[in-house]
């Protein structure tokens, strides 16, 4: 009885470490019956366990079952979320460095009841293994809230090369420190003298592996906050050369339009009527200015038309461009053209021309200002516009704060909806 109690207390405790890691990812489709899965195989993992730490095997050989249980880790996490290879493994790092953290913290809790003369119970008898088990899952509850919840982002641990050597090489330091606990307490050492400086170096450990994720994170964050600055002064630059690109087209499209009124007068034969007909159709559709009541609007969807014809691409809008006179015409043309710029990529991803269609309204609603953006869900994956997607809702994100304002992204099924409420200007 007290053998399977070990075993289950170890499975327990492996299991703890994992959910409280998974939990907080974005996880893999039927969840709970992978999950299910991989923790049936982890039997035989925490059988291994318990004959490793009762001392029954050599350095060398307990490597290999660390290994093993590693290895485990990371093809079952991998398998029940969405985090890649790197992205596993160091998932499971953590996991195998907080189950051993929680054994040994238990056995410090009892080294200390014992020194402030509490009675002495076996270790492995049935009050201690329940009281452990009880432990664990206290234990997995706080780390599942606390530290597993704070160091994803958006659900995904973006882990490179470097990070991940070096979360692995605290993870073997802090192994050793394991081993080296576990032979000094084997040979009869006193606990004082070998559970303090282990238990320190191990910490550090642990320490030295949130940092450093804390630091990655930092750094790609600025990165990332870089890469939108440039991108967000660029757009605002960029709207003086679409406006001169709109009006030279409007000015060609007008021009165009007197040539062929000019050729009509001629009384042209039929074929040279049809061409006629077709190329006063061709500028009639460059010529399609939108008039918003704003200049810049009318800019940024007259230009985005362009691109959505380009694309077979319906854009249908309703817009009042004059409850937006308040936003500077730089920041406006960024609004748009990151909202429609991911909505254009989404599109453009359809195989089905009935849902290669975008939906824009602009309107006053109670002194509010309120654009809607309505278009396909993005793929979950896309080839090349995933990174850029991020950017371009990022961007618009800023730019909304800036004026006070509030921007929602809302699912609705086969299609994805942007909400953006701006509130009156001050001056009114």
């Amino acid at each position: 009885m007290k053998s399977l109690l070990t075993l289950v207390v170890c499975a327990v405790g492996i299991c703890a470490a994992q959910l409280a890691y998974w939990l907080p990812l974005r996880k893999q489709q039927n969840f709970r019956l992978r999950a299910l899965l991989c923790f049936v195989v982890v039997a035989p993992v925490a059988q291994i366990m318990v004959w490793g730490n009762s001392g029954r095997m050599e350095v060398p050989l307990m490597l290999v079952v660390y290994a093993v249980y590693f290895a485990w880790s990371t093809v079952s996490t991998h398998l029940c979320t969405k985090l890649d290879w790197a992205g596993s493994a160091y998932c499971s790092v953590w996991t195998v460095l907080t189950s051993e953290s929680v054994y040994e913290l238990w056995r410090v809790l009892i080294w200390i009841a014992e020194a402030c003369g509490m009675r002495r119970l076996p270790l492995y008898s049935t009050p201690m293994l329940l009281g452990q088990l009880a432990f664990t899952a206290v234990c997995g509850l706080v780390i599942r809230f606390t530290v597993a919840r704070s160091m994803p982002e958006e659900g995904l641990y973006h882990i490179g090369p470097r990070q991940l050597s070096s979360a692995v090489l605290l993870g073997v330091m802090f192994v050793f420190q394991f081993f080296a606990l576990q032979t000094s307490l084997r040979v009869g050492l006193r606990p004082t003298a070998v559970v303090a400086p282990s238990l320190l170096t191990q910490l550090y450990c642990l320490t030295l592996l949130y940092l450093q994720t804390e630091l990655f994170k930092k750094s790609a964050m600025q990165k990332e906050m870089d890469a939108l600055n440039l991108l967000y002064d660029r757009q605002r630059k960029q709207y003086q050369i679409a406006r001169q690109n709109v009006q030279i087209i409007n000015r060609k499209c007008h021009e165009l339009k007197v040539q062929i009124a000019d050729l009509r007068r001629l009384q042209p034969d039929e074929a040279t009527a049809q061409s006629l007909d077709e190329a006063e159709q061709a500028a009639r559709m460059y010529d399609a200015n939108a008039a918003t009541g704003n200049e810049v609007l009318d800019v940024v969807l007259t230009e985005k038309s362009l691109l959505c014809e380009s694309q077979h691409i319906r854009l249908n809008c309703v817009a009042d461009g004059t409850c937006l006179a308040a936003v500077e015409p730089g920041d406006l043309y960024a609004l748009f053209s990151n909202l429609l710029d991911q909505a254009v990529d989404a599109a453009a991803q359809q195989h089905d021309d009935d849902r290669r269609m975008i939906d824009l309204l602009v309107c006053k609603r109670q002194g509010f200002a309120v654009v809607n953006v309505i278009g396909p869900m993005p793929a979950e994956n896309p080839p090349d516009h995933g990174r850029r997607h991020g950017y371009e809702l990022k961007v618009a994100r800023r730019v909304v704060q800036k004026y006070n304002g509030t921007m929602s992204t809302e699912p609705r099924g086969e299609l994805f909806g942007v909400k953006i409420v701006l509130p009156p200007p001050k001056t009114e």
